[in-house]
């Protein structure tokens, strides 16, 4: 995978969180810059967190022979479980889950994180992707902290200025990526 594709993959997954983040700016009247350069920080940390673990069980599972050639089949299990991811953000999409919207002071760490650390287990799942694969982990690094930092802040603003209303196009427009990625990974 080149990267484009890496850029493509963890913007698709981030996008959750920009969803994320959105509803949680549509709940403060105004967003400090000490809660906000925490918010990046915790956000960055758990995608790392769970990518790197995800990233380590399918190296450790390759390594001791549980799949076997992962070179050959890796960009095809690669691919489905891309556009799997893509489906399961529409599914979220059409949803349109109730949010109980109400005005607080500022944001609280444990409530975002909560819902970050959900969504965090799919860029587990894409952790297990790019081992297969056979991405670098420092590209993934420095991937993977600015977007996830574009996401937080891009996300909180859209919340604060229009609403909670823009997270269904977020997960369509992620859906996107990872099914354009992954029909990119099925053709070449």
């Amino acid at each position: 995978m080149n990267w484009l594709e890496n850029v493509l993959i963890i913007a698709g997954i981030l996008l959750d969180v920009f969803a994320a983040m959105e509803i949680q700016g549509a709940m403060v009247s105004h967003i400090k810059k000490r809660t906000l350069l925490v918010a990046c920080g915790v956000v960055a940390f758990i995608e790392l967190a769970f990518y790197f673990s995800g990233y380590a069980l399918c190296t450790f599972a390759v390594r001791s022979g549980d799949i076997s050639n992962p070179i050959e089949y890796g960009e095809e299990i690669a691919a489905l479980v891309l556009a799997l991811l893509g489906i399961r953000l529409v599914a979220k999409a059409v949803k349109r889950e109730f949010i109980q919207e109400h005005l607080k002071e500022s944001l609280k760490v444990f409530e975002y994180a909560r819902m970050i650390v959900m969504s965090s287990i799919y860029t587990a799942v894409a952790g297990g992707v790019c081992a297969l694969v056979g991405v670098t982990i420092w590209q993934m690094v420095i991937t993977i902290i600015v977007i996830s930092i574009l996401m937080v802040i891009f996300g909180l603003y859209t919340g604060l200025h229009f609403g909670f209303e823009n997270k269904t196009i977020a997960y369509v427009a992620g859906a996107i990526l990872l099914w354009g990625v992954s029909i990119e990974m099925f053709l070449c």
